[in-house]
C-alpha cells in the first residue's frame, strides 16, 4: 500500500497538535505527534513502550520500532506501521526548534530534510505574544515545576532556561527563524487564530492542500481517532477532547511590557508578513 505522509510543523504552542488531532479524525489516518523528536530525546525503552501501547490501544497490527535513531530508518518504520494497518495517510506533527538548542532538541536539519522531499507540509503560526506566553506557561510547569525531575529523567539533555525572560527571548528567536524558513521554502501556512475562529473552512483548506479527504467527523471531538498520540500539547493529548474554541487567543496579555518589547524588536517584521502587526 502506498502511504502519503503529511507534515505539520510550527513553533511550540502554535496549534500544531490541534491540527494533527483534527486530521487524525479522518478515514484511514495514522496521526502522530512528534514521533521523530520523541525518538531522538527519549530512552529506547520509553519510546518502545509508547508505540506498543499505541498499537495495542488502537487495535493495530504490531510493527517493531527501530532500536537506533536514523531519519530514513525511522521514516520507513512509520510508513510500514501505516501500510500494515491499511492506513493510507500518515500525519506527522513536529515542533520547530532552531539552532540555539543543543542536539537532540535542535531539529532544524531534520525538518528541512522533510521539506526537501516535497511531501506536503502545513506550517502553523500564531500571534508571537500568545506563542511566547503559552511557551512560558508550559515550560514553567515542565522545567521549573514539581514535574521537572521526571522530565529530566525521561528526556535527554533537557534545555535549561534561566527565567521567564530567557524563555521569551528564545521563543522570539525561534519564531523569527521559523518565519524565515517558511518564506524560504514557500510553505503552506495556516494561522491558529483563523483555525479556531473558522475551523470548518480552514480544515477544508488544509485538506485540499495536503490531499487528505475532508470528513465532517474531523471537527467532532467525540469522534474516536483511529490512531493518535505522542508528545506535545497537554490540552490535546492528555485531557478529554474538547471542541475547537478560542480560549487561548489573547493569552499574550499575560506578558510584561519588557517581554513584549523583546518580541517586537525580534519579530516585528516577520510577524507583519504573517498578518500579525506588533
Amino acid at each position: 500500500m502506498e502511504v502519503k505522509p503529511v507534515f505539520i510543523i510550527g513553533p511550540p504552542r502554535t496549534g500544531t497538535t490541534l491540527v494533527s488531532f483534527l486530521l487524525g479524525g479522518g478515514e484511514g489516518t495514522l496521526s502522530l505527534s512528534e514521533p521523530f523528536h520523541a525518538h531522538a530525546i527519549m530512552p529506547h525503552w520509553a519510546q518502545h513502550r509508547f508505540f506498543c501501547r499505541l498499537q495495542k490501544s488502537a487495535g493495530l497490527n504490531h510493527v517493531r520500532p527501530p532500536r537506533r535513531f536514523n531519519r530514513q530508518r525511522f521514516q520507513v518504520f512509520l510508513r510500514d506501521l501505516a501500510a500494515h494497518n491499511g492506513l493510507p495517510f500518515l500525519i506527522i506533527k513536529e515542533t520547530f526548534h532552531h539552532r540555539r538548542l543543543k542536539p537532540p532538541w535542535c531539529n532544524f536539519e531534520l525538518l528541512d530534510g522533510f521539506a526537501s522531499e516535497q511531501d506536503p507540509i502545513i506550517g502553523v503560526v500564531r500571534h508571537p505574544y500568545d506563542t511566547a506566553a503559552s511557551t512560558v506557561r508550559l515550560l514553567r510547569r515542565l522545567v521549573f515545576g514539581p514535574s521537572g525531575w521526571l522530565v529530566r529523567r525521561l528526556f535527554r539533555n533537557v534545555p535549561r532556561f534561566v527565567d521567564n525572560t530567557d524563555i521569551v527571548r528564545w521563543s522570539a528567536e525561534n519564531y523569527l527563524h521559523f518565519a524565515g524558513w517558511v518564506r524560504q521554502r514557500h510553505l503552506f501556512v495556516v494561522r491558529y487564530e483563523d483555525l479556531v475562529s473558522e475551523p470548518g473552512p480552514q480544515l477544508r483548506r488544509i485538506c485540499d492542500y495536503s490531499g487528505v479527504p475532508f470528513d465532517e467527523r474531523m471537527l467532532d471531538h467525540r469522534h474516536p481517532r483511529t490512531a493518535f498520540g505522542g508528545i506535545g500539547s497537554p490540552e490535546v493529548l492528555y485531557r478529554p477532547p474538547q471542541p475547537v474554541n478560542r480560549k487561548s487567543v489573547g493569552r499574550g496579555k499575560q506578558l510584561t511590557d519588557e517581554h513584549r518589547d523583546i518580541l517586537r524588536k525580534v519579530c516585528a517584521a516577520c510577524a507583519a508578513e504573517l498578518g500579525y502587526p506588533l
